[in-house]
Parts: C-alpha cells; structure tokens; sequence
C-alpha cells in the first residue's frame, strides 16, 4: 500500500483559496485545506516530486511530526526546551527522508533505513552518531505563530536545541547557509509541527534575471493569472509590465493564449527583453513587449480579453496624489480596450484612490473576486473585475 505524505505548501497570504485551487486541480490530493499563508494537503508519497511543478506555491515542507504538547506555554524555559528536544524520537524520519531524496533526486548518506537504526541506537543506547566525509550539512529554523511572549524560549532557542539533538543523533554536519536539508519547528502556542524542506530553492525564483525596482515575485504572477481565467487563444495584456513578470509566467503557463506586455520605461523594455530570452529552454513565441502609454494603448475597441496588471503603489513608483489622477485614466481606457465580459485584475497598495476610481465608473465593473494580500509587509488589494459595459 502507497505511503501518505501530508505537504504544508507556503503561498502569499491572501492567495491560499487561489493556490488550493491549482493543487486540487494539478494533483491527485487527499483533504486540502489552507490557512493563513499556507496550504496543506495529503497525497501518496510517490506522487510528492509532482508537487515542485505548482506555480502558486513558495515554498514545499513534508511533515513528518505533529502533536499537541500539553502545557508548553506554561514551561519554564530549560524545561520547554527538553521537552521539544524529546519529540525528535516520534519523528517519522523514514518518511522525511523518503520524500526529501524523491523531491531531491539524491540521497542522503545511508537513505532512510540507516536514519532509523540511528535514531533506535540513539534513543536505547544512547549512541552519538559521529560526522563522516558523506554526512549532509543541515540546519533548523523555527518559525513561531502567534504571540511570541506566550513561550518562555525564543525561536532561536528551540531551533538550537532541536539542531544538536539531530548533530547527536544522525552525525549531519550543522551549517546555517551551506545546507543540503532544512529542518522547520513550527509552534503555535502548546502545538508543534516538524517539516523538512522539499525544494533547495524558493519556487518563486524562476523566470527573471534583471530585476528592476518592484519586480513581482513568478508565484504572485501565476496567482493574479489565475483570477483572470483565461482560456486558449485569449489576448492577455500587461498594461504597466515592468521586467515584464506577468507577461512571461502567463506564456510559460498558458501557451495556446498570447501575452503583451508594454511601458513606457526605456529601462523596463531592456529588462523585459533580458528576462524572456534567457528563458532558452523555452520553446514558445506567445509573449512580446512594446513601448507604450498605458493611458492610450495602441489597441482597437474591445480587442482585449484581459488585463493582469501590478499598478503603481505610490511607494517606491509614484505617489497617492498622483494615483488619484492615474487610477481613473488607466480604467477608462482598459475599459475601451477589454471586451464586454472580459476580466481586469489589478493589484495595489493604494486601496483608496482604486476603489474610489471603480466607484466613479461603477456601471462598467463588477467585482469577481477580492483579495487582501501580503507584499513584503504591505497589505494590498488585488481585485478581478469584470468590463460590463454596454456597447
């Protein structure tokens, strides 16, 4: 019978319905449920290396320990600690180990079967497992959710004390940059999660090699390309491309539909230009750039299906007194350009001038979907709106 792995899966806050949505679709997952920043879901361990090809997810941790400690937020410090050090011996470490060389595609020094004879040796003998010249470098990050003063330890505590026990216990050489496996405590309040890290690098690293000054990561991308559900042979339109991010995630994703991207940087063109063709691997020809105004596109009346676009925020581009402005003139115009029942998704920080600028021209949008996102500690707005113009 087929070994489960339950996946904790991270997402941008504000996007986990979005991204539950591709890994019930893509996947043959059991019990998918999301939370705050994440998603978490089941599937056989077989199948766990097909989790690397989601576009919506940061990051990938199999978990192979999670229980209720009873009273950790009421421990003494040293007594916290002893007691999180004590749950590396109900680790499934045969599956951790499992997973991680099926995501990896290379093993770990004596593979999982190796792993359990030490932890047995550890735990009834009390045998240290000394460092051999194939021993994996590791490290532990634990990440507390919640009210931190509620522990009497610090996060930096927790994952010292759990790292040692692992050094002792398997003989993996500690390195806090240089690391083949990463270790992840997860406590929230008395609970505590164990997860290993499935992909060396963060998935949203893809596509892009110049980056300018607000470039979108490639999962955020997917997720706003998502909400505009496009289908084949749609024209889809960055109005305000930057290094053209959205544009080049939509032509590797959705390659029976053509993407534009246009703005009128010189610098963003030559980023732009950059990004797409060292994606070399890359056979398609659906995605170009041009140099325009986003406020008179070089487009006929209703000739576009869709526009996926990151405004400006007034942060690091602009400012709120210019958006004020800005907003109204960009939806007048996408408004000519998008078909009547095409889709409009814009993200930005300036809630304020985007919902006042929809409400002066309320009769021509009609609000599919809203989502309050995370954007490096910016809360934003990333609306799906729908042209209902009339003809």
């Amino acid at each position: 019978m087929d070994q489960t792995a339950e996946i904790y899966a991270a997402v941008g806050t504000g996007f986990e319905k979005v991204a539950a949505k591709e890994i019930s679709e893509k996947l043959p997952v059991k019990n998918c449920h999301s939370g705050r920043g994440n998603v978490k879901f089941s599937l056989d361990l077989q199948n766990v290396k097909s989790t690397l090809e989601l576009r919506s997810v940061d990051n990938l941790y199999v978990v192979f320990y999670e229980n209720a400690i009873e009273g950790l937020t009421e421990m003494e410090k040293e007594k916290a600690l002893e007691v999180i050090q004590n749950q590396i011996s109900f680790c499934n470490w045969k599956l951790a180990i499992g997973a991680y060389q099926l995501t990896r595609g290379e093993e770990i020094n004596g593979e999982s079967e190796r792993v359990v004879e030490q932890m047995r040796q550890f735990m009834n003998e009390g045998n240290y497992s000394e460092a051999t010249e194939g021993s994996p470098k590791f490290r532990v990050t634990c990440k507390r959710c919640g009210e931190k003063e509620i522990h009497k330890f610090s996060s930096m505590d927790a994952a010292s004390k759990f790292g040692a026990v692992i050094n002792n216990c398997f003989g993996w050489k500690c390195s806090v940059k240089d690391f083949d496996i990463e270790v992840v405590l997860r406590i929230e309040k008395d609970f505590m999660t164990v997860m290993m890290a499935l992909n060396k690098e963060s998935l949203f690293k893809r596509n892009i090699c110049s980056y300018g000054p607000t470039t979108m990561r490639s999962t955020i991308c997917h997720c706003m390309l998502q909400l505009a559900n496009i289908k084949p042979g749609e024209i889809v339109v960055d109005a305000m491309c930057g290094g053209g991010s959205i544009p080049i995630e939509g032509a590797l994703c959705w390659k029976n539909s053509v993407f534009l991207g246009g703005d009128n940087h010189e610098m963003a063109m030559e980023r732009c230009k950059q990004n797409w063709t060292t994606l070399s691997s890359s056979t398609v020809s659906n995605c170009d750039f041009f140099t325009w105004d986003a406020t008179s596109l070089p487009f006929c009346d209703s000739s576009v299906d869709s526009i996926v676009t990151d405004l400006p925020f007034g942060k690091k581009i602009g400012s709120k007194t210019d958006n004020r402005l800005l907003y109204p003139m960009l939806l007048g115009e996408w408004k000519r350009v998008i078909r009547k029942g095409g889709r409009l998704v814009v993200m930005t920080h300036d809630k304020r001038s985007l919902e006042s600028s929809i409400l002066k021209d309320r009769s021509s949008w009609h609000t599919k979907a809203s989502h309050v996102v995370n954007m490096g500690g910016l809360l934003c707005l990333c609306l799906c709106l729908i042209n209902t113009k009339t003809d």
